[in-house]
């Protein structure tokens, strides 16, 4: 009668720690209820991200901690460009896929800025889409990943940004990427009416 005990919890046991493994591995959201609060959920998510990257916040390091708790990486990742950006879109429906959330976000793009060249807005598509998956992480959604992850600042945050880089800059190949990028970047003023 004991061994018959026995063996009905240690099966339960295998049971309730196969279950846990699943959730872990899988990231399976078991203890979710409610599927349409998960999906706004994952939206308000990357939309916080979202508006926080276009005043600027990964561009000053001070600003990270702001940031973290959106996102599952420990630091703002090294970008080699970024996207000056005029408008982002979130799309209000989020795709579910495996326990995970595809959320697009679409950006209307004024230019970009390479690190080792400089602003430019040639060659740039006038929208970009970017695909972001927000996951449940210890118990949390987070952002785990974003296709491009490069950060897509508004006009004016990244005058501000260049403008500090332009003040700090020592060598003169330096100053000149930045004034350039300073110039480009100013908002054109409208050419006075011929009368």
């Amino acid at each position: 009668m004991f061994s018959a005990v026995r063996v009905v919890f240690a099966s339960l046991a295998f049971l309730a720690a196969f279950a846990a493994g699943a959730q872990a591995q899988f990231g399976i959201p078991l203890n979710r209820s409610d599927p349409k609060q998960d999906s706004e959920n994952a939206r308000d998510l990357v939309e916080r991200f979202c508006r926080m990257d276009y005043a600027g916040a990964r561009l000053d390091q001070s600003q990270w901690p702001k940031v973290q708790p959106l996102v599952s990486w420990r630091a703002n990742p090294e970008f080699p460009l970024m996207m000056v950006t005029i408008r982002f879109d979130v799309d209000p429906e989020p795709t579910p896929e495996h326990g995970k959330y595809m959320v697009t976000v679409h950006y209307r793009l004024l230019g970009k800025y390479d690190m080792a060249e400089g602003y430019s807005n040639e060659s740039v598509k006038a929208v970009q889409d970017v695909q972001f998956v927000v996951s449940e992480v210890n118990g949390d959604w987070r952002i785990t990943d974003a296709e491009p992850n490069y950060p897509h600042p508004s006009r004016a945050a990244v005058l501000q940004w260049l403008n500090k880089k332009l003040a700090e800059a020592q060598d003169p190949a330096s100053k000149t990427i930045y004034q350039h990028a300073v110039e480009a970047l100013q908002p054109q003023k409208p050419a006075a009416s011929a009368q």
